[in-house]
């Protein structure tokens, strides 16, 4: 191969590996999110992600219902803790749920993608529901696939599409 055949396949590969480095920092949150609730999946079994699903949602309820939410210092860390205990308190609750999702494994794969639509979710409720932009600053691109209110509903029902499709 000559040197200039060289040169083009050295930059098409340098363009490649620069455009996923970037893609790799601006959606950082949402890989780490997705590779911890893959994480929660794998070690306590893929039958839990209904239960987080559902306690996510329900958390959601809570946060905004709770009466004594005047007596706790506002800040977001305080927002952010109660809905965080919220999710457990639910995850506690809706744990016998796990016996509707299917018996066995549904694969490495399935399992994946019901953690990346879980990860949206939880991003998504982020943005729009807690004050997270006061502790950590999204990226542009990670703003525009969750900030918006249609791209809010998508990310709600998008979960519960996957266990439809996915959790049999």
């Amino acid at each position: 191969m000559d040197q200039l055949g060289a040169h083009v396949i050295t930059h098409q590969f340098q363009s490649l590996v620069d455009t996923v480095i970037r893609c790799g920092t601006e959606f950082s949150a949402f890989i780490v999110i997705a590779a911890l609730v893959m994480a929660f999946a794998f070690y306590f079994g893929h039958d839990r992600l209904l239960p987080l699903i559902a306690a996510l949602f329900m958390a959601i309820t809570l946060s905004k219902a709770f009466p004594f939410s005047s007596m706790l210092p506002v800040n977001p860390y305080t927002q952010v803790g109660l809905y965080a205990g919220f999710v457990v308190i639910g995850l506690i609750a809706f744990s016998g749920l796990s016996y509707f999702m299917a018996s066995g494994s549904i694969g490495f794969v399935k399992t994946g993608i019901l953690s990346v639509l879980t990860a949206g979710l939880i991003i998504a409720i982020a943005i729009h529901f807690l004050s997270i932009e006061n502790i950590y600053a999204f990226s542009a691109p990670t703003k525009a696939l969750f900030a918006s209110n249609q791209a809010f509903f998508w990310w709600l029902i998008a979960p519960l599409a996957g266990l439809f499709f996915l959790g049999r």
